[in-house]
């Protein structure tokens, strides 16, 4: 189309998702996987795609899906816009806020994190009708076309764990406290994920309930080290790595001024993220130096897929001391 309609960017995001090898067009076999609903049939979805290959080419581009749906919208247009509108302001907010956060008072904070928390909400709430009547309408289709057979999905077309249509829906309800939403979820699912993380991003930082200001000497404030290693392994060394970290751990912690150490590792991913607290720079630098040290370096060398990423913070040595 010549110039965008309003709305019409959240279908560009759709052909985005349904395109899974990135050519910029759509397949019939790109087309059935990712509109097949639970409902329609293969014979139902080849027609429709041929109704929307105007060109005629056997591969849909995005003029001509955005084009279909335009004529389709109705009492959703005004919706798709606002939508839309919703979306920029979002993002806008959420890189505003994780800059002016850190900066805000206490009480400042709180009232970020509660007005995030009531957005959270309201957008939920609209949701939940959508979803509802979503369910009926999906649920009403299937049992009026009865003994049509449905349009099946190849494993490799669609990624694990997704499915069309209502299961799909009654299924990220049930993951939606637990992990992050799967690719193939609507705009608005999307926008609340991501204020739900941040907002626990910022509830889950240290508790600093009941502590007024802390007025030091900055001559002799004491700090400790915080150290932050993420590790991408090469998958094909994961033994040789897991054997390299274990000596390493072993014997930082029973190093002079080794604090603690905690390893993370993510799932369905070769990220392992190593953190270590030193009781003050000195520790840190003298560790940094140390044969065990250097093996460890030495190892990932060869063992590592990307190179290491290194970062270290001071935090006042006051605070480990306040938890024990």
């Amino acid at each position: 189309m010549a110039e965008q309609e309003k709305g019409m960017t959240i279908f560009l995001d759709v052909f985005r998702r349904a395109d899974k090898n990135d050519d910029g067009a759509l397949s019939m076999e790109e087309f059935k996987s990712f509109f097949s609903d639970g409902v329609l049939g293969c014979d139902d979805l080849e027609n429709l795609f041929r109704e929307i290959d105007t060109h005629k080419t056997n591969n849909l581009d995005t003029g001509e899906l955005c084009t279909y749906f335009s004529k389709h919208l109705g009492a959703f247009k005004e919706i798709f816009g606002a939508v839309e509108d919703m979306n920029k302001s979002i993002s806008k907010a959420l890189t505003s806020t994780s800059q002016v956060y850190p900066k805000s008072s206490f009480m400042e904070q709180f009232t970020i994190r509660f007005l995030m928390r009531e957005i959270l909400n309201q957008m939920a709430a609209l949701q939940r009708p959508v979803e509802a009547a979503s369910d009926a309408i999906d649920e009403n289709a299937v049992t009026e076309r009865g003994g049509v057979p449905q349009a099946m999905q190849t494993e490799s077309s669609r990624p694990a764990g997704i499915v069309p249509g209502r299961v799909a829906r009654r299924a990220r309800r049930q993951l939606s406290t637990q992990t992050s939403m799967p690719e193939g979820s609507g705009p608005l699912t999307a926008q609340i994920e991501r204020l739900r993380n941040l907002v626990d991003k910022l509830e889950n930082k240290v508790n600093f309930e009941g502590i007024s200001e802390e007025q030091v000497d900055i001559q002799n404030e004491q700090t400790m080290i915080l150290v932050r290693r993420q590790l991408a392994i090469n998958e094909e060394h994961d033994k040789a790595f897991r054997d390299s970290l274990r000596k390493y751990i072993e014997g930082s912690n029973i190093t002079d001024g080794c604090l603690h150490l905690s390893v993370r590792t993510y799932s369905g991913s070769n990220m392992f993220v190593l953190y270590e607290m030193w009781e003050d720079q000195d520790a840190w630098k003298g560790h940094s130096s140390s044969s065990l040290a250097k093996s460890f370096q030495h190892s990932n060398i060869d063992n590592l897929e990307t190179p290491e990423q290194l970062t270290t913070m001071p935090i006042p040595s006051s605070w480990w001391k306040r938890d024990e």
